[in-house]
């Protein structure tokens, strides 16, 4: 087994400035976490080379040698978003006959009639990177972010772990060749501040806001379609936290440049250029021009002749060099985007921690969020089960303290403690018996609800002043 000392997670890069030496660096590293590598090294293999061949027109890849093992930096972003449609038109498409000077008859025209949305809709969701991937941002220039964006997962986050040098152990492969034998997984550094992600975030969001109240207005005004849309999108209680996604990247070399796949060591979600078969390309392209022409006499110019090259040769020609050279235009594209990014992160503070900056326990978070959700439905249900004679200070009117086990006077240490004590005890996958299953579910809910009103100070205040 290789092992790796991990002396510091903060990654300091050191750099001069106005003649004066100063201190740049990533995330502190009480705050990092990571998701561990859990598959096999061949088990990526697979995914690689059923990524890269399967298909008609997909080039099966030759061996590349074993893969880097590389833990990806990610900011993962949290959020409370409220909007507010400050306006919106709704349209209804009608079929109406239309006379038509020309043709001397009334012709079926269809029209939009707009309606204006009345009054102001006010709409408060919670923004959680287990249910946005979006929310997930690459925090690094190495690799192409849109590449890397395909091994996100909502799943495998929710296994994310404290980040410690055990991680960077990996199996010996005993029963590997010695090139899979001799690799060290390696660490790609926060070089995106905080501040850069939070400004990409609030893009994403504002882009889901968007799609999510067009669907809701086309759906509750059985509308068509919507236009003139204009939001007012509010964030609060936001936190960015750190997070590092386990890779298998493998390299191809084509044409001078390397183009890289990602496989995501946890849940095998993957990314990354293909390459297809020009000449698969060619011949598909030649024999469906050849069959166009025939249908349809030719090009209609330069007879046969004419028809042969620019019908059938020339466009052959064009399909083929664009299949060829594609992943070599795409990699240019994605370049100049990067180099954009990096232009744009001038702007934003070089802030690496500050008070909407933690670290992320996915699983605690996923919890707190069904056991939200959990309460919200069950509130509708049933109304406000809480009375004001039932609130107070010097009370536990929902009985929180009493479900966690905990005093008044306990610590958010105590608190967090106690949670995770009783989440393990209580959790449903412990039970197989449907009942005993069910009982458990009620119970975790309860817990979840009093830790996530208790952990949080703002919160925990309110709750001790009205209940």
């Amino acid at each position: 087994m290789f092992t790796v000392t991990l002396r510091s997670c903060r990654f300091f890069r050191w750099s001069w400035s106005h003649g004066k030496r100063h201190v740049s660096g990533g995330p502190l590293r009480e705050k990092l976490r990571a998701i561990p590598f859990e598959q096999h090294v061949k088990a990526a293999d697979k995914v690689f080379e059923d990524y890269h061949g399967k298909g008609f027109f997909a080039t099966r890849v030759s061996n590349t040698g074993p893969p880097e093992e590389t833990f990806l930096p990610f900011w993962v972003v949290s959020a409370r978003v409220h909007t507010t449609v400050l306006q919106a038109q709704v349209g209804f498409r009608r079929m109406t006959s239309v006379y038509n000077p020309r043709t001397k008859k009334s012709e079926p025209h269809f029209e939009t009639e707009w309606a204006w949305v009345p009054g102001k809709l006010r709409f408060t969701r919670d923004y959680s990177p287990l249910s946005y991937p979006e929310l997930q941002v690459y925090a690094s220039h190495k690799y192409r972010r849109g590449l890397v964006n395909k091994i996100r997962s909502n799943t495998c986050l929710q296994r994310a772990t404290e980040f410690s040098a055990s991680l960077l152990d990996r199996p010996s492969y005993t029963a590997l060749d010695a090139s899979y034998q001799h690799v060290s997984r390696n660490i790609d550094p926060f070089t995106i501040y905080p501040s850069t992600a939070l400004r990409l975030a609030h893009s994403k969001i504002h882009d889901i806001e968007e799609q999510i109240i067009d669907e809701y207005l086309r759906n509750t005004y059985k509308a068509d379609e919507t236009r003139f849309l204009k939001l007012d999108v509010q964030v609060e209680g936001v936190q960015v936290s750190p997070v590092y996604y386990p890779a298998y990247i493998y390299t191809i070399n084509y044409l001078g440049r390397h183009l890289r796949t990602f496989v995501n060591g946890s849940d095998l979600s993957v990314g990354g250029l293909k390459i297809y078969n020009w000449n698969r390309v060619a011949l598909t392209s030649a024999v469906g021009m050849a069959t166009l022409m025939t249908a349809t006499g030719g090009i209609g110019w330069g007879g046969l002749s004419g028809s042969f090259w620019v019908g059938i040769v020339l466009p052959t020609t064009l399909f083929s060099l664009l299949t060829m050279y594609y992943p070599i235009i795409s990699l240019r594209v994605r370049d100049a985007m990067r180099q954009y990014e990096i232009r744009s992160q001038a702007q934003d503070k070089p802030m690496w921690d500050s008070d909407w900056i933690g670290a992320f326990n996915a699983f605690e978070q996923e919890q707190r969020y069904r056991a939200w959700r959990s309460e919200q439905q069950q509130q509708r249900r049933a109304g406000s089960r809480y009375t004001a004679s039932d609130t107070g200070s010097g009370q536990d009117p929902k009985g929180y303290y009493r479900t966690l086990g905990v005093d008044r006077s306990a610590s958010t240490a105590d608190i967090q403690s106690a949670f995770r004590g009783l989440a393990m005890k209580n959790h449903p996958d412990r039970y197989s018996d449907p009942d005993e299953k069910k009982k458990a579910t009620a119970k975790f809910q309860e817990i979840s609800a009093a830790y996530g009103v208790l952990r949080n100070p703002k919160k925990r205040k309110q709750y001790d002043s009205s209940g």
